[in-house]
This record gives C-alpha cells, structure tokens and sequence, in this order.
C-alpha cells in the first residue's frame, strides 16, 4: 500500500483514531477529545430530531414523489451506485427521475451525471431550491441522494443503507465515531438495505438482521453485493471482467473502503502488485499520476485500475505516461435477496402509483 501526501496521511490517521484502529498515547488524547465533542454532536442531533418530530420544523412537500437515500455513518456504504440502481428503475418504467446531490461539487456528482446521461443532477446546498428546480424542468420523480439526515424536504420512502460488515461502526457518534446518528434513528427507515453482504459469512449477516429487526421492527431489509460488471479504458471502450485475470495489477482508489475495491479486483483473477489508497474523496493531483506511473513502471505493472468515482478527477490531469494501461471498473449494486420487496416498494411510490 503507497503512502499519500502528508495532509492526505492525517486525514487517514485521523479517521484511524475514530475507528479504533490506533493504540499508544496519542490516540489515547485524541479519543478522549473526540468524544466531548460528540456529546455536543449528539444533543445537537437530538435537538434537531425533537424538532421535526414535534413540528417545529416544517417539511417541504415537492409535489412529485420523492425517495431518499442515505446511511447513518460516514461514507463507503454504496449510496451512488444504489441512486443508479433507483434512477434507472424508474426510467425503465417511463418516469423523468432528477437526482438531488449535496452540492459541494463532489465526485460522486460528476459520476452521477457520467452514468446516468439524461438524468439532470442538481446539485446545492438548498435542496428545497433544487426540488423546485428539478419540478420546473418536468421531471416527475425525486432521487434524494444522501438524504437521510436531510430531512427538510417530505420524502415518500426513506431507504437506509448499511455497510453489512461494520454496519454502525464502533457504535460511537461523529467524531468520536463513524456514526451520523444513533442506531434508533432506523426506525425513520421504511427499508434497509445491507450493502457488501459478501464482506461477511452467513451467520453474521444473520445476526446483523436479528439487532436490525429488533431497532427497526417491521423495516423490510434487502440484502445487496458489489458486482464488476465490466471494465473501460480510456476511450471508452468496454471489456469484459475476466479481461482481469490473471493480469499484474496496480490499484487505485480514493475511497472509504478501499478493501471491499480491492477484493473485488482480486475475485476477478487479478494479481494486485501496487495499492494507492488515498482517503474519500481525495482531490487527485498532478504529482499522484507521476509517482503511480514511476512505481508501476518499476514493478511491471500491466494494468492500473481505478473506480469511475476517481476517473472523474484523475482524467482531468495529464495521463499520458499511463493512459495504455488505465482501465476503470464499472460497479453495480446486485440485489441478492429482497428483489420483489424492493420492487414493490419503488412502485408504490412511481409517479403512475400516485396518478
């Protein structure tokens, strides 16, 4: 695994520490500063929960139906792929689908609009504003992408997605913890969805559905994996996954589960010599292409891989020294079991439901 730049190194560390994954003194500090300011975290979250239940806080009602998507912890539980998964249902069913991102002009809201041509994405930081926009243009479906703590705007079905392997993290609040919100918040769920199921053996996956039943009773739960569904070069053009096999391997990736990315590299044949984790969302630069074009030409790498999320930011740099041998994943979400409740349940909700 190659070491990033020095501000990518602390974010990474810092993220260590809140995931427990660092001993000694330092952490030590660090742990027992974050967790006073979770304590504020948490009553400002409890605060702003007591709001909307109890009224004082008004939700916006856009009009159309309007399906949210979010977790409860930080990052790396599979939302984008899931909000590809939901558009495309809904147009395959005649619905005009608009996707509404957070607005911070991430990555995920480049790709969105890479895979999903013809799905306007509105991005901003007033959903409300967005909705409206996104109603205007006549579009008569709502996709709230990382919407679960947004809860300003009226949504029709809140989805929840769950990392099945470290579904609540070490069960801590935001920044002691990877927690966005305690585990009772999943009763706002009117569907769960366990995401990576194949990070973990059945016996797990079954005991994590017992704890989800008993915080959320009643919740339909789907059970979802990560599938390669095939690959692309530069140009455009597609192969298939078994291109992989068997080939020497450089991965990269800015993610927040760089292993589950990997692991689905090496279940393809591949033969994973170089690893560039850089942490989510990472802002790739010049400097990064040059030293992943050294390395691999010393390790004789024949193919560099990276994710349609870090393709977006990484083809705007010169990559003419690796363009021959970067080739970029295209993931999807694959619903393993939970198929007709999920089914069922976008359709309840689809603009000819509501008619």
């Amino acid at each position: 695994m190659e070491p990033s730049d020095n501000m990518d190194s602390l974010k990474m560390y810092l993220l260590s520490v809140m995931k427990d994954k660092r001993q000694g003194v330092i952490p030590f500090i660090l742990k027992g500063a974050l967790r006073v300011i979770s304590w504020v975290y948490a009553i400002c979250v409890a605060l702003v929960d007591q709001a909307y239940r109890r009224g004082l806080r008004e939700e916006y009602s856009a009009g159309v139906p309007v399906i949210s998507v979010g977790n409860i912890t930080l990052g790396g539980t599979g939302k984008t792929p899931f909000v590809i998964l939901l558009a495309d249902h809904f147009i395959s069913r005649g619905a005009k689908p608009a996707i509404l991102a957070r607005g911070y002009g991430r990555d995920e809201d480049r790709m969105l609009r890479d895979e999903l041509e013809g799905v306007p994405v509105f991005s901003g930081q007033d959903r409300v504003r967005a909705a409206q926009s996104a109603v205007r243009n006549g579009n008569d479906i709502i996709i709230l992408d990382d919407g679960f703590q947004h809860r300003r705007i009226k949504r029709d079905m809140n989805i929840l997605l769950l990392d099945a392997a470290s579904p609540f993290g070490n069960f801590a609040l935001f920044p002691r913890g990877v927690l966005r919100e305690p585990r009772s918040a999943l009763k706002r769920a009117d569907m769960i969805v366990l995401t990576k199921t194949d990070k973990t053996d059945e016996y797990a996956k079954e005991i994590l559905i017992k704890k989800i039943k008993a915080l959320a009773p009643g919740v339909p739960v789907i059970i979802t994996r990560h599938n390669i569904i095939h690959v692309k070069d530069v140009t455009g053009a597609i192969y298939s996954p078994k291109s992989l096999s068997l080939s020497k391997i450089c991965a990269v990736s800015g993610l927040a589960d760089p292993d589950y990315f990997n692991l689905m590299i090496s279940r393809k044949g591949a033969k994973i010599a170089l690893r560039f984790d850089f942490s989510d969302h990472y802002a790739y630069r010049q400097k990064d292409i040059d030293r992943i074009l050294r390395r691999c030409r010393e390790a004789g790498v024949e193919k560099i891989i990276t994710t349609a999320k870090d393709y977006v930011k990484i083809k705007g740099l010169d990559i003419s020294g690796i363009e021959d041998k970067l080739f970029i994943v295209d993931i999807n979400i694959d619903v393993t079991e939970g198929r007709e409740k999920l089914n069922a349940g976008l359709n309840s909700i689809s603009p000819g439901a509501r008619a």
